[in-house]
């Protein structure tokens, strides 16, 4: 059986004003569903792939929960706060010792925020309101769990998110039925520092040490065409390098459109553009670039269709 797809929400400049909107924050995870059945839990990334192996704590947590489908963030915690760095430690452990091991000691934490499936019963159609107040029952009935709670006041939601640090927050019509798999204006975001979800198309090493990867080119897709974003070494550490040079899969061309020239001092190796990362900056400059980019992680649950940029 083919995964569900979540809903996303579109990025936004401003929060939309007035009733008949719940504003969550936002929580710095890993999107999944958490399907229990009678038989099983799993857990599913964004694009489809079972992860259920890499978090052996939340699947404990489910086993009693009764049949239901539960969309949520995985999020790891330090001092209190969402820390995405963190949890990249856990995000890509598909051996079951290994991810014991790192339940006991980078434990995470699913916030669970909508309900699509309970007893059996569809509840994608009705909605969200209706959707929060069944959910809002099954975990009433299990301390252990964590929910995203949701406001009607968004200004104050905002102030909230970010006297505590938080990364931003979404806002959800409440009339609106759940959309799998897609992004519309039911659902919208505001981040308070700028982020996207960029391609890898080659990386670069200083010309006396080729093999060692020490920054990121990068592309994103405009418009279903591959567009230069380009490079990223800031936040790049040595095991995160290695990891990339083993995942990245070596090609002889550049696959945007127009070569790029080669940078004084650098050699440049390229590759299939399959690898998503998620950088931060501070805009994009007149020319198309990113603006002070630093590299925040490898997004093994996106494909590189939605590497879109901030989109």
């Amino acid at each position: 059986m083919v995964a569900m797809k979540p809903m996303l929400a579109a990025p936004v400049a401003t929060l939309p004003d007035g009733a008949g909107w719940a504003f969550e924050f936002k929580w710095d995870g890993v999107r999944a569903l958490l399907d229990v059945s009678d038989h099983s839990v799993r857990l599913h990334s964004r694009n489809g792939n079972e992860i259920t192996a890499a978090y052996p704590e939340l699947i404990a947590l489910a086993a009693d929960a009764g049949d239901a489908l539960i969309d949520g963030e995985i999020v790891a915690l330090a001092d209190g706060l969402p820390s995405f760095e963190r949890l990249q430690t856990r995000m890509h452990v598909r051996d079951a010792r290994q991810a014991h091991d790192l339940a006991l000691s980078t434990p995470v934490t699913f916030v669970a925020f909508d309900l699509l499936r309970r007893f059996g019963v569809d509840l994608t159609g009705r909605p969200y309101v209706d959707r929060r107040a069944t959910l809002d029952r099954l975990v009433a009935d299990r301390p252990a769990w964590t929910i995203s709670p949701f406001f009607d006041d968004g200004a104050a939601t905002l102030a909230a998110a970010r006297q505590h640090g938080l990364e931003g927050v979404v806002a959800k019509r409440l009339a609106a039925p759940y959309r799998a798999g897609s992004r519309g204006t039911d659902w919208v975001k505001l981040r308070f520092v700028r982020a996207g979800d960029f391609v890898v198309v080659g990386w670069e090493g200083a010309a006396d040490r080729p093999a060692d990867l020490s920054s990121l080119v990068l592309g994103y897709y405009r418009d279903g065409a591959l567009d230069y974003a380009g490079k990223v070494g800031s936040g790049l550490d040595g095991r995160t390098s290695l990891r990339l040079r083993n995942a990245l899969a070596a090609r002889a061309d550049c696959s945007l459109p127009t070569a790029l020239p080669p940078s004084p001092g650098r050699v440049a190796t390229w590759c299939e553009p399959a690898v998503v990362v998620e950088v931060e900056f501070t805009a994009w400059t007149d020319d198309g670039r990113l603006r002070h980019p630093v590299f925040r992680g490898i997004r093994l649950d996106k494909s590189a269709a939605e590497a879109i940029g901030d989109g």
